[in-house]
């Protein structure tokens, strides 16, 4: 019995075990059971010394069209490629072919293009970076920003403060502003401490 050493046939050598017999003198010869009994123990020890059987040679059905092929695995990797005619799922036809498909179609993909630069207002306005802060060098006064954005309570001014349209000291003169009037018992029915 013999086997190629690589997956490339016999061109990269070949390995080669046999088994002799003993005739007897009335020129009887093995029998059936010993003959499978020595097939089985050479391509065991052929196994051993070669490694595994050779991809997709125990395959006895034709080779699969590509179309089925690409269908049936959806190829992305050569190494999963690889392991299917590793696992006999492919014969070396069918390898072969997959292969070239894989190859054809990375040559056709051509490299994702960048993706397009982000606008502010594509995001919701909470979302905003802090550089689009608005962050005056002096803070508005309290009775302004009342005026400006109708505020009546913390919790608005907190929403306000959130869409950036008033500046991190500015929410906090009204925050002091609205606990003020609390203490006092002068808060608007609206407002709500923080």
């Amino acid at each position: 019995m013999e086997r190629p050493l690589g997956p490339d046939g016999p061109g990269t050598g070949v390995a080669r075990l046999t088994v002799r017999f003993e005739v007897d003198p009335e020129g009887n010869g093995p029998t059936p059971g010993e003959l499978a009994a020595a097939l089985d123990g050479l391509k065991a020890d052929l196994d051993a010394l070669v490694g595994l059987p050779i991809a997709g040679a125990g395959i006895s059905r034709p080779d699969r069209d590509l179309t089925e092929l690409v269908e049936t695995y959806r190829p992305r990797q050569r190494e999963l490629v690889d392991l299917l005619r590793d696992e006999g799922q492919l014969t070396p036809g069918e390898h072969a072919r997959l292969i070239d498909h894989l190859a054809a179609e990375t040559k056709e993909t051509p490299p994702p293009a960048p993706a397009p630069p982000e606008r502010f207002a594509d995001h919701p306005i909470a979302a905003m970076p802090i550089a689009a802060d608005r962050a005056p060098d002096i803070a508005r006064p309290v009775p302004a920003l009342l005026r400006e954005y109708q505020i009546t309570s913390l919790r608005q001014a907190g929403a306000v403060r959130a869409r950036r349209q008033i500046s991190f000291s500015e929410y906090m003169a009204l925050k002091r502003h609205f606990q003020e009037l609390e203490e006092r018992g002068t808060a608007p029915s609206s407002s709500s401490p923080g």
